[in-house]
């Protein structure tokens, strides 16, 4: 499948509820996971329907080489405290990244922990699940949810007025000066 990059219009629609089980789900599950697991100029540890412009509320992860599914997520709790990436100076940094506007990172802040809702596949229905993340899958799985709602990363980078990175040569991170880049996305 293709991945779409910013401004596609696509990536600022609300994605729609799944219903309902069929093939044509069960097609576009598979794809979108074998996308993810294709995906390696950058590798993705997420990647969400609307990325591909669909408009389904799902969204794969791809986490310590252990890829799963969400359909129709929900976090019903979070950590009130609100953590970033670390500093790109340190060697152990955490920005964010997307594939779908591609050499842009940054510190996005989010919950260290969330509760989350969803939906799995069995036996060709919708099984509801709860379950608990923390961390990186926790900074994960709120990425891509916000895809679901039409919200991209950068637009934290705006609203907190955080530092953005693009690759620079020799694969070093250079802060980006001219902010309103960041507006076309």
């Amino acid at each position: 499948m293709k991945i779409i990059t910013a401004p596609h219009p696509s990536l600022r629609q609300k994605a729609v509820a799944v219903k309902t089980v069929d093939k044509k789900l069960q097609f576009f599950i598979n794809d979108l996971q074998s996308t993810l697991l294709h995906q390696s100029d950058p590798p993705g540890v997420g990647l969400a329907a609307p990325q591909v412009d669909k408009k389904y509320r799902i969204f794969c992860t791809l986490i310590a080489k252990e890829p799963r599914v969400f359909i129709n997520p929900v976090i019903n709790k979070a950590s009130e405290a609100k953590i970033l990436g670390e500093n790109p100076q340190d060697k152990d940094y955490q920005l964010e990244g997307c594939l779908s506007i591609p050499q842009i990172y940054g510190p996005v802040p989010r919950s260290e922990w969330i509760s989350l809702e969803y939906d799995v596949v069995v036996d060709q229905k919708l099984q509801r699940k709860s379950e608990s993340f923390s961390n990186f899958p926790a900074r994960v799985i709120q990425h891509e949810l916000d895809h679901l709602n039409g919200i991209l990363f950068t637009d934290y980078l705006l609203q907190y007025d955080l530092p953005a990175y693009q690759i620079g040569q020799g694969e070093k991170l250079l802060e980006i000066e001219d902010r309103k880049i960041l507006e076309i996305f």
